[in-house]
């Protein structure tokens, strides 16, 4: 688990506390104010249990008790879980549905939509308040029917809107990571997308020692496609160049664009022979338009992104030398037709 998980795990964890302490606070006065009332020491008792037991949690070390999701999940679950049956059993003993102990069943099911992104964890506390609360009104009574249900009834409409609130901020939250990895004009991966996909294929490399290659090439007289036809006409013909090159490759890999014209392919399990196919199937891509393509395999060429690239790169400018010396370069959108 990384710094940000544990981070975010421990601000939940934190953000619980302090619901739990300013729901301790009220129930304290409420307390006081109606000591008279059967059970008060066992609910005082149970209050001061479940307190306890979140600071154990956010006490402990994140690395123990957030070490993985499904720990992260678990542990939340449970806690948001014992919350729901404190607030059940004190409505219970306190006259069930009419004691204002259960109004705090909504708090507990609205801090699971805001802090976590599990919509099934969302969904499960939810249901457990509801349920709790519909066998605290059959099982104690004391509130009419016509309470019971309009109770139930805000707690159902409630706890829905919080597991439709979630599934929304799931939503959102991979629209934004997807953004945020993407190239907006090609589609493509950007060089943030590329990194991570890049660490992916290093920790799948060094598991099953099955090499990968990076392919780089950019387009020959790109600049001067910009200059005669415009950016507008550059830009549709990088996106047509990614569609064509998109269709040589296999479903393991993957492009991206790593700025301007410059583009990379990294290509699962591939070694020099592979890699030089690929090679062959972009320059085809590409064609009537001409590219400069550099290659590197992992580990020959290097073990990091920065001398894999620089190997690569290499290619490229050689590449890049020879078309020159030939006195080739890329045709422009109107040759191409």
């Amino acid at each position: 688990m990384n710094e940000r998980s544990h981070r975010s795990s421990r601000v939940n964890a934190v953000g619980g506390l302090l619901v739990l302490t300013a729901a301790f606070a009220v129930a304290a006065v409420y307390h006081a104010a109606t000591w008279d009332r059967p059970h008060r020491e066992a609910m005082v008792a149970m209050l001061v249990a479940v307190y306890l037991l979140s600071l154990l949690i956010v006490a402990l070390p994140p690395s123990l008790v957030f070490a993985t999701r499904r720990r992260r999940v678990g542990v939340a679950a449970f806690w948001n879980l014992v919350c729901v049956a404190l607030v059940a059993v004190s409505a219970a003993l306190d006259g069930g549905l009419r004691s204002p102990i259960a109004a705090m069943m909504f708090v507990a099911v609205v801090f699971a939509s805001v802090s976590y992104a599990s919509v099934a964890l969302v969904a499960a506390v939810g249901f457990a308040g509801l349920a709790s609360s519909v066998a605290v009104g059959a099982l104690v009574g004391g509130a009419s029917w016509p309470y019971v249900t309009m109770f139930t009834s805000a707690l159902a409409i409630v706890a829905g809107t919080c597991v439709w609130q979630a599934h929304m901020g799931r939503r959102r939250r991979r629209q934004l990571a997807e953004a945020s990895r993407t190239d907006p004009l090609t589609g493509c991966l950007n060089r943030r997308g590329f990194v991570e996909q890049y660490e992916r294929a290093v920790g799948e490399a060094e598991r099953t020692g099955t090499p990968f290659a990076l392919v780089e090439f950019d387009i020959d007289g790109f600049k001067e496609v910009n200059d005669v036809y415009g950016h507008e006409a550059g830009d549709r013909l990088l996106v047509q160049l990614v569609r064509r090159v998109r269709g040589v490759l296999r479903s393991a890999d993957e492009i991206a664009r790593l700025g301007g014209d410059e583009f990379v392919v990294l290509a699962a399990g591939a070694d020099r022979e592979g890699a030089q196919a690929l090679v062959e199937r972009i320059e085809r891509a590409l064609s009537p338009q001409t590219g400069s393509i550099g290659v590197a395999v992992y580990p020959h060429d290097g073990r990091t992104l920065d001398e894999l690239y620089r190997a690569a790169d290499a290619g490229v400018y050689k590449t890049k030398r020879s078309r020159r010396s030939e006195g080739k370069g890329t045709r422009t959108p109107g040759e191409a037709n």
